[in-house]
């Protein structure tokens, strides 16, 4: 999964957990099968993200706020030299971590947390895009 060209849904707070839905999650299948233009970039609706433990740093900008696309967003995982911006789905990572959210609207939101748990959807497969 790739956080930049994702599509952030939702987020909601459960407990010390934040959750956050994607409208649609931008990935590469396994099995590549080409989408036009040797192009294999593919989008999965309804990945969930559940940040154990979270925490934002700064401000805190209104959760409902922060949805849309994602630009230039990254996750770094403590022990690790850099930052993911890629990453196999599903799976947990142990933390501590930090989430750096910068929707294509310019909203940037910094978070902190203990792990991650990806969860897909029941019956989700890939989909091509189908911008022009």
């Amino acid at each position: 999964m790739s956080l930049s060209g994702s599509e952030l849904a939702r987020i909601t707070r459960e407990g010390d957990d934040l959750v956050l839905v994607f409208a649609v999650a931008q990935v590469r299948p396994e099995q590549v099968q080409r989408f036009g233009q040797g192009d294999d970039t593919a989008y999965l609706a309804g990945v969930v993200w559940r940040l154990l433990g979270a925490t934002a740093v700064g401000a805190e900008p209104a959760p409902e706020g922060l949805w849309g696309r994602l630009a230039d967003s990254e996750l770094r995982v403590a022990g690790e030299g850099r930052a993911r911006v890629a990453f196999d789905l599903p799976g947990t990572l142990a933390g501590p971590l930090t989430l750096s959210l910068c929707t294509a609207l310019g909203t940037v939101w910094t978070l902190r947390a203990q792990g991650l748990e990806v969860v897909l959807p029941d019956a989700g497969v890939p989909r091509p895009s189908l911008a022009c």
